[in-house]
């Protein structure tokens, strides 16, 4: 009998990976990997807006009303093409102030008052954002019809509407005579701010509370127009104390603006 011990089969040689196989697997690694970030991020930037809606409104109910945070954190898709911003030099303007009737100014042939002009200004050098924005509550909206139950903040600036609706400086304030002007975006996700704004109806109710008071408007009027007549609607002259929430129409198109506008008809204590 031989003592010699059988020789084991021969190991098979591993292929050698070629640079293009080597770059074949990074781009399918960073492919993966950008899937998961578009598809988590709307998901992370809704929980930061969720996140700071409710703080402010906490801070608002036993606060000073304010937050904080980046200028670059919780951008909305679309806010760069909303006209709101357009709207911002009349907010600064030092020609408009915030009033209940609409500032003095030249007047069309049909008799309605023409948005102010901002005083003329010399070619400015862009003004770099903040390190910080903050962003103040002055009440909440809640709109039972389409589960809207959100703070609303002084100013309707691109950093306020991330997290809240926004209060037209120069209108009207909350509950006051004239016209209360709030504006917030038309999101691409169901529910969430104004998206579902074209679903309120003549007839549906529109609370809005302040520290004292709740103030209930019934919406009676309902219009679709060009964003260059915006501002027109803004300041026509108006009777009594009303409401128009201003959001972008169609979804993700944003070609016009819906208008939501109702009369005061209750105000009562705040519970």
């Amino acid at each position: 009998m031989s003592d010699e011990k059988p020789i084991p089969p021969a190991k098979p040689l591993k292929k050698k990976r070629t640079p293009l196989m080597l770059l074949l697997d990074v781009l399918i690694i960073a492919l993966a990997v950008t899937g998961i970030a578009l598809v988590a991020r709307p998901k992370i930037i809704h929980w930061q807006q969720d996140h700071y809606s409710q703080q402010l409104l906490d801070n608002f109910e036993q606060g000073d009303g304010t937050i904080t945070f980046s200028p670059d954190a919780m951008i909305v898709d679309g806010e760069d093409i909303e006209y709101f911003d357009d709207m911002d030099e009349y907010e600064t303007s030092p020609t408009t102030t915030a009033t209940t009737a609409p500032p003095t100014s030249p007047t069309s042939s049909g008799g309605a008052t023409e948005p102010p002009s901002p005083t003329p200004q010399p070619t400015a050098v862009p003004t770099p954002e903040p390190k910080k924005v903050t962003v103040k509550a002055i009440g909440r909206i809640i709109i039972d019809k389409i589960d809207v139950d959100m703070p609303i903040a002084e100013g309707s600036s691109k950093y306020n509407l991330r997290v809240a609706i926004g209060h037209y400086t120069p209108s009207a304030g909350l509950g006051q005579p004239g016209r209360n002007v709030l504006l917030g975006h038309r999101m691409y996700t169901y529910g969430r701010h104004f998206n579902r704004l074209g679903e309120v109806e003549v007839g549906d109710k529109v609370v809005i509370e302040d520290k004292q008071y709740r103030y209930t408007y019934t919406i009676d009027q309902i219009d679709r127009i060009l964003p260059h007549d915006l501002l027109k609607e803004v300041y026509a002259p108006v009777d009594g104390s009303r409401i128009m929430l201003v959001t972008c129409d169609p979804i993700r198109v944003a070609s016009h603006r819906l208008l939501v506008r109702g009369e005061l008809t209750q105000t009562e204590p705040k519970p």
